[in-house]
C-alpha cells in the first residue's frame, strides 16, 4: 500500500514575519530600490505565489514594515496645546529621519502616485490616524480655552504646516537636520498661524 507525497514546498512557520524581517533589512540597509519579491523569496525560502498570498506588490509589504515601526500615530493629551503639537512632531521627525523612511520614501511616494491601492493603504494607515491626532489637539486645546472658539478651523492646513517642513528636510538635499530642535520652531510657526486665525475669526 502506498501513501501520497504532498505536492510542493512544506509549509514555512512565521513565514510572514521572515518576509516581514527580511524587508526590513533590505529596506534599513539598501534602500526600496532593492527590495524585490524574488531578493525576499530566496532569502526566506519560500515561493513567489506563497509572497502574493500575502502582499499584493512590493509596496504593499514594505508599508506593512513601515506601519509595524512607526504606528499609526500616538493620541497626546499633556494639557497644553504646544506640548501636544511638540510631542505628535517629534514622532514625525522621528519616522522621517530614520533610517527606514529615509531610504526608502522616493520610492514608496513613486508607488503612491502610480498605484491607487498603495495609495489608499498609505492614505488610511498614515496620512488619516495622524491628522485626526492634530485635530483632537486642537479640539481640547478649545475646550480648555487655550484657544477661542471658532466656528471653523481648517485642520488640515495646520497638519501641511506642520508636515510639509519635515518633508522638505527628510527629500530635499539641503542637509538640515530633522531634530527636536526643528521639532519645536516648526510647532511654534504652525501654533502663530493657528491662534492668529481662530482669533480673527471671532474678532
Amino acid at each position: 500500500m502506498s501513501t501520497s507525497k504532498p505536492v510542493g514546498r512544506p509549509p514555512v512557520p512565521g513565514i510572514t514575519d521572515a518576509l516581514l524581517r527580511a524587508a526590513e533589512r533590505i529596506m534599513e540597509s539598501e534602500g526600496f530600490s532593492k527590495l524585490s519579491v524574488d531578493g525576499l523569496v530566496t532569502e526566506v525560502g519560500t515561493t513567489r505565489p506563497t509572497f502574493y498570498r500575502r502582499y499584493s506588490s512590493i509596496a504593499h509589504v514594505a508599508f506593512e514594515v513601515i506601519k509595524l515601526r512607526f504606528g499609526t500615530g500616538t493620541r497626546v493629551d499633556t494639557g497644553s496645546i504646544r506640548n501636544d503639537l511638540i510631542e505628535l512632531q517629534r514622532e514625525d521627525v522621528a519616522m522621517f529621519s530614520s533610517p527606514l523612511l529615509r531610504n526608502n520614501l522616493p520610492g514608496l511616494l513613486e508607488s503612491v502616485r502610480t498605484d491607487s491601492e498603495v495609495r489608499d493603504l498609505y492614505r488610511s494607515s498614515f496620512i488619516v490616524p495622524r491628522r485626526a491626532n492634530v485635530g483632537d489637539v486642537i479640539a481640547a486645546a478649545v475646550a480648555r480655552g487655550e484657544l477661542p472658539p471658532a466656528d471653523t478651523v481648517d485642520v488640515e492646513f495646520v497638519c501641511d504646516l506642520l508636515i510639509g517642513p519635515v518633508l522638505a528636510r527628510a527629500v530635499l538635499p539641503i542637509e538640515q537636520p530633522l531634530d527636536d530642535r526643528f521639532a519645536r520652531k516648526s510647532v511654534d510657526v504652525a501654533l502663530t498661524f493657528l491662534k492668529n486665525r481662530m482669533s480673527a475669526s471671532v474678532i
